[in-house]
Order: C-alpha cells, then sequence, then structure tokens
C-alpha cells in the first residue's frame, strides 16, 4: 500500500541522518522538500540529505510562508495536502523532509494534522539540534530524577526566566532573535558555567559559544540552541 512519509533529516550534517531516513529516501517516488527564500539556494534540509537521493526520484520543491496569519497558513497547507494526497491515491509513496526531528517544533505537524485520517502515514524520527549539541560537547542534558524542559525563547523572557529559576535541565530552542535578554539572564543567574550556546551544529561554520554572554551576540546564527544543566559545569 502506498503511503506518506515524513521524514526527519537530522541537523547539520549528511551523517546525521538515520539508516532507517536513508532506506526511506531511496524508495519514495516523489519528494517534497522546503524551498529555501532564495530559489537558486537549497533549503538547510535538502541540503543534508540530496547526496541519498536517487535519479528516479521526482524532487518538487514548495515554499511554505513563515507568517502567523491563520489564512495564508492554511492555503499553503491545504492546498500541498491535496497533492500529496491525490499522489498516494494514485499509488505513490511520497515523502516530505524536515530539518531535526519531524515532530520537535516542525513545519511537518501542519501537514500530518491535515493528512493523517486521509491517507497512510509514517513519520521517520531524526537527530534534534540539542541532541546533537549535547553528544558532540559531552554535555549531559538530564540525569537522575530530575527533569528536561525544552523551551521556545519566543515564550518571552519572563517565563523563561521561570524555568531556569525552577528546572535544574533546560533546553532552549529559537533563541536567535532573544538571544541578548537570553545572555543577559544566564549571567544574572549566575549560570554562565552551566549553559552553552552552539549555533549550525554539526555543519562547517559551527559556532560554540561558552560563556553564554552578550558579547558573543555576532557569533549566533538563526540555527542556535542553548543548554542548560545546573549539575554540569561545561570548562
Amino acid at each position: 500500500m502506498a503511503r506518506f512519509y515524513g521524514i526527519g533529516v537530522g541537523v547539520g550534517s549528511e551523517h546525521n541522518v538515520t539508516k532507517k531516513a536513508i532506506d526511506t529516501l531511496t524508495t519514495v517516488d516523489i519528494l517534497y522538500v522546503p524551498s529555501a527564500k532564495e530559489e537558486s539556494k537549497d533549503s538547510v534540509a535538502y541540503e543534508i540529505i540530496k547526496s541519498y537521493i536517487s535519479e528516479r526520484v521526482e524532487v518538487r520543491k514548495r515554499h511554505f510562508p513563515m507568517t502567523y496569519d491563520s489564512e495564508v497558513l492554511e492555503e499553503a497547507w491545504s492546498s500541498i495536502a491535496q497533492e500529496i494526497i491525490c499522489e498516494v491515491d494514485g499509488g505513490k509513496n511520497v515523502g516530505f523532509i524536515t530539518i531535526g526531528d519531524a515532530l520537535v517544533y516542525s513545519t511537518y505537524i501542519y501537514l500530518l494534522k491535515k493528512l493523517k485520517k486521509e491517507i497512510e502515514v509514517e513519520t521517520i524520527a531524526g537527530i534534534t539540534s540539542f541532541l546533537d549539541i549535547a553528544a558532540n560537547c559531552n554535555f549531559p542534558l538530564v540525569e537522575g530524577n530530575d527533569a528536561l524542559i525544552v523551551v521556545p525563547a519566543t515564550v518571552g523572557i519572563e517565563r523563561v526566566r521561570e524555568y531556569l529559576l525552577r528546572e535544574r535541565s533546560v533546553v532552549l530552542m529559537k533563541v536567535y532573535r532573544n538571544y541578548l535578554e537570553i545572555a543577559e539572564l544566564i549571567e544574572e543567574l549566575d549560570l554562565l558555567d552551566y549553559a552553552i550556546a552552539v549555533s549550525n551544529s554539526s555543519k562547517k561554520e559551527q559556532e560554540i559559544i561558552f560563556p553564554v554572554t552578550v558579547k558573543e551576540k555576532d557569533r549566533v546564527s538563526y540555527f542556535t540552541t542553548i543548554l542548560i544543566n545546573k549539575n554540569w559545569k561545561y570548562s
């Protein structure tokens, strides 16, 4: 039976793509890939996996708007969902790639909501930025009875403060726009020894930022994640 695959391709490097994801990429008939803003450039997700794509696979690039306008989003996602449904109903195996893990702050979730009751769907897990950073930097995320809290920095600095005061192990994602406020907060709470930021994890331009201070702002890229573990000094 034909089906749709949501494929998490990991972060930074083709070496972070799982064997299951590679196997799936070699068997789909059609692969949808998010297009970059500049059409001449490949998206980060496609750059990671394009060496695994065989010539027989039809690659379809689609631009997904980055907006909070619900009407614009609904129109864009409904359109591609209908395309996918038609292809799967016609006997094609269809894939969609997304950076990191398919179910962690991923655009793929929009598609999953629209497709899960219409066609057969299989989701392939991918390595997230915080797991990649932790491994690359020998930085434990959580142990014992502690909880691991994953927070998008877009929730606002006061909610970030609440999490940092209450929890021992915190992952801060989507920090690019709020980096200065977060760096100030980390210093204020005396967490400089226990925090690490990494931009472009596992890419050639990877930057390990320690200590996480305001003066390091110029090293922070869009793809930046901060790990904090009050039980672990990074030095």
